[in-house]
């Protein structure tokens, strides 16, 4: 008895699934992450309430059918079954390629639910790499903090340049002083009190400006008042890594151009986050600046 009323499910299932009507079916593929991997779950009726009956692989080429608000029928190899439309050439291909706007302010969330844990927070001087979707929300990489979670898709805008020659908005420029000892104060002016002493070539970036007065904070962790004549853009550095990737935007999801050996010295251009734009007479890009000296 049991093992008839499963083979009658089972054919009321196949029945649910199967088109009945000649549609012309199509040949798409179905695009889930920009990593080129990941299953997406095959389901019996258009929602996700429904019983999973297959999976399908990402860059799978199937067969499509029809479609029932946002959920599309496909087939893949001998199986039936129903996935949501966005995941079929359309909006998570387009989701997958390059760095995106942020749209508007908006929590990072640790799970693809807007009711779990929160890890951070964007803003529309952030841009995102997405690595997979999943219903309205996508897991991102935040280029500029280095931040993974998830964020919702309606908030992610078009493609943008964050390139070794296009600084992300929310960069600084590295400076470099240039008087032999360089007097740091703790206001603007020779009136204040020195709080330390630079020497040539000490890298910082600046943090307010008050006149001829600039605030300075050094690679070193020291803050105060500098004179702004001795003061000129780039730096120099050693690399400290055995090899140090180069990287085309600031962040680990970023493609690797190739890498420094210990000891390289590298030309600082600017910040973003905990990364620096550093360049050489062959190679230019991103790297951590945890293994920089400078």
């Amino acid at each position: 008895m049991k093992r008839l009323l499963s083979i009658m499910l089972a054919l009321v299932l196949l029945v649910a699934i199967v088109p009945t009507t000649a549609f012309a079916a199509s040949s798409r593929r179905v695009y889930i992450s920009s990593t080129g991997k990941g299953t997406l779950n095959m389901r019996a009726g258009a929602g996700t309430d429904y019983t999973v009956v297959g999976y399908v692989s990402h860059n799978k080429k199937v067969k499509i059918y029809e479609e029932e608000d946002d959920w599309t029928l496909i087939k893949n190899g001998s199986k039936y079954g129903w996935i949501k439309t966005m995941y079929i050439d359309g909006t998570t291909k387009e989701l997958g390629n390059g760095f995106k706007a942020i749209l508007a302010t908006t929590s990072v969330y640790a799970k693809a639910d807007e009711g779990s844990s929160v890890k951070g927070t964007i803003t529309t001087a952030d841009t995102v790499k997405v690595y997979y979707t999943e219903n309205d929300m996508a897991n991102v990489h935040v280029t500029d903090s280095g931040l993974n979670g998830w964020i919702p898709i309606d908030v992610i805008g078009g493609t943008v340049k964050v390139t070794a020659d296009n600084p992300p908005s929310s960069s600084s420029t590295v400076y470099r002083t240039t008087a032999s000892t360089l007097n740091l104060r703790a206001g603007a002016g020779t009136s204040y009190a020195v709080t330390g002493k630079l020497r040539k070539g000490t890298g910082c970036t600046i943090l307010a400006s008050k006149g001829n007065w600039r605030k300075v904070k050094t690679f070193g962790g020291l803050t105060g008042w500098v004179s702004a004549n001795y003061l000129v853009k780039q730096a120099t550095a050693k690399v400290t890594a055995s090899a140090l990737n180069v990287r085309k935007g600031p962040g680990t999801g970023s493609a690797i151009l190739g890498s420094f050996k210990r000891g390289t010295k590298v030309t600082v251009q600017y910040t973003s986050g905990n990364w620096a734009f550093v360049s050489t007479k062959k190679l230019k890009g991103y790297v951590s600046l945890n293994y920089l000296k400078f």
